[in-house]
């Protein structure tokens, strides 16, 4: 519970950065941010309570003008400076922090949030761990904290060409609270992008919370895992590759709760998708999600026996999908690639607290090393296009323990686990695929076309990628 005026805002929407090149193209994140301000006021918290730090496009200017709230510059001095200094002694019941704009991962798989003063040569950054630290610490008064989160968490191409970690405001925090409780609702999971809505100028995500408040009937503050359901039933429906997640903590005598797992923390080496459009393989997704509950291993097999039906992409989709499921890790081995044993332990190695092989064990005794000195929690394990399951024989986990193991093979004989054999797409599937990839204009005008085109790739995924990048990269007629 909280008292409207002994709650306190930090609302921040930058869509104009001092790197011009990095500008959200026709806005979003400066409206999305005035409109949480609002709805805190609306609720009854003072505006004095209430810090807005915008930085919005020349086009958008006028939104700030008739706001009739004191807006504020959104770089990070600025933004440091209201946490540390205006917020810090305040004594209340609840701080709503809402930050809409440009936001990455480092190599470090920490959070960071760009400020509005940000460039290439100057990455003005705000690091969102260490700040979610020092609010739970002994030098913030407050001690309930709601933060709202609509910004991406990739790792973009311009930053991995440097080294060492990235230079940030970073929070000094102090000793931990005894009775701090925190809920932090972010717009992506690690490696994805927060998309806007150019049409109506608006985050998808932070038009997913506005919808859930508002359902909330003017409750306040909202029940937030309520608020999380409602936002994630939204984005189900939305053709996005994005999944908005939550962790909720509580501290209580120096224990820390977690009521959910943060997928952030999860370890894990998932490859980013390589497809433009993912569609057709839910209910498989789902029988796939069942097989792993019933059985330590599971097989992906390819019915046709050629290839191209999109194994190993189910198998990503699926990972993304279900990281919270694993919250051991997930581990991604390549057969085709260096020794399955070595693949093993350097995940362990790389990713896990406390790992630490002992010197002069054989690589077998490193890999049972590994299933003994695993992080806690449920483990998956992907072994993708196995070619020889003799070669997978040796690095497979003790049967009946906490590791889950998937197998993608183009072989559909002779297998000895429980399979999802994997084929064409249904001809609407496929008609769909192909009308996200060449447009659906193209398809609503030449759909008999369009359909023989899937009946001649045999409605394999690859085949409708190859005719799509066919015409798109000849600029030739289909038919």
């Amino acid at each position: 519970m909280a008292q409207p005026d002994r709650t306190f805002g930090l609302i921040v929407g930058i869509e104009k950065y001092h790197e011009t090149a990095w500008n959200v193209p026709g806005g979003g994140p400066a409206d999305d941010a005035l409109k949480f301000a609002h709805w805190l006021h609306l609720h009854g918290v003072p505006k004095e309570n209430i810090r807005l730090c915008l930085s919005a496009l020349e086009e958008n200017q006028q939104l700030i003008g008739e706001c009739g709230l004191t807006v504020e510059l959104a770089t990070e001095q600025n933004i440091s400076d209201i946490v540390t200094n205006f917020l810090s002694p305040k004594s209340g019941d609840l701080l709503y922090i809402f930050w809409a704009g440009h936001g990455l991962i480092t190599s470090e798989r920490e959070r960071r949030l760009l400020c509005a003063d940000a460039n290439q040569r100057n990455y003005q950054n705000l690091n969102l761990n260490s700040l979610l630290v020092y609010l739970a610490s002994d030098k913030f008064q407050i001690r309930n904290h709601i933060c709202i989160v609509d910004a991406c968490a990739n790792f973009p191409l311009l930053l991995r060409s440097q080294s060492g970690e990235l230079p940030g405001k970073t929070f000094f925090n102090g000793q931990p609270r005894k009775d701090s409780q925190q809920f932090v609702l972010l717009a992506t999971r690690e490696g994805e992008q927060a998309k806007v809505n150019s049409e109506t100028k608006t985050g998808y995500f932070s038009q997913a919370v506005r919808e859930a408040f508002a359902a909330a009937n003017g409750t306040f503050p909202p029940n937030m895992r309520e608020v999380t359901k409602a936002v994630k039933q939204r984005f189900s429906s939305l053709d996005k590759k994005q999944l908005p997640t939550y962790f909720y903590s509580r501290s209580w005598d120096g224990d820390i709760e977690k009521s959910h797992f943060n997928p952030f923390d999860i370890p894990h080496n998932i490859p980013q998708s390589q497809a433009r459009k993912f569609v057709g393989r839910d209910e498989q997704i789902e029988q796939l999600h069942q097989l792993l509950q019933a059985n330590d291993v599971v097989v992906i097999s390819d019915v046709t026996g050629q290839g191209g039906v999109g194994k190993t992409e189910l198998t990503i989709q699926y990972s993304w999908q279900y990281l919270e499921d694993y919250s051991g890790g997930c581990c991604w081995l390549n057969p085709q690639g260096i020794d399955l044993g070595i693949q093993l332990v350097e995940f362990g190695v790389v990713n896990l607290p406390n790992f630490n092989p002992p010197d002069g064990l054989s690589l077998a005794g490193q890999v049972a090393y590994c299933w003994k000195n695993w992080q806690a929690g449920k483990v998956l394990l992907i072994f993708d296009d196995v070619k020889d399951w003799m070669q997978i024989k040796p690095y497979l986990p003790p049967k009946g323990s906490r590791f889950k193991v998937l197998i993608t093979t183009r072989q559909n004989t002779g297998l000895i686990y429980p399979s999802l054999p994997l084929g064409e797409l249904s001809p609407d599937a496929a008609l769909e695929l192909l009308a996200k990839l060449l447009g659906d204009e193209y398809v609503q005008q030449e759909t008999e076309t369009a359909k023989k085109l899937c009946e001649l790739m045999g409605y394999i995924p690859i085949g409708l990628y190859q005719i799509a990048a066919y015409s798109r990269n000849r600029g030739r007629v289909l038919c």
